[in-house]
């Protein structure tokens, strides 16, 4: 598990950027993360998942996909196979 930084909140999709490609997933809650904010709890694995940023706010997040590449992440956001 290491630093992040999070992409989202659109229409309840988010996303964190990892080195090794992106996490997505859903957003369950609303925790205040804003776009950008450097983010820790994010795990390469499918299932919930509760993320954090440095001022303390909180999402729980039902991650569906995981080491995605920019073209993956585009296609997952905009829901094309």
């Amino acid at each position: 598990m290491s630093d992040s930084r999070f992409l989202g909140l659109f229409e309840q999709r988010v996303a964190a950027e990892l080195p090794e490609g992106f996490v997505v997933g859903r957003c369950e809650s609303d925790g205040g993360i804003v776009q950008g904010a450097l983010i820790h709890g994010v795990l390469r694995r499918v299932g919930e998942q509760h993320w954090s940023d440095d001022s303390g706010h909180v999402i729980t997040v039902t991650v569906e996909d995981f080491d995605l590449d920019a073209i993956g992440l585009r296609n997952w956001s905009t829901g094309v196979e």
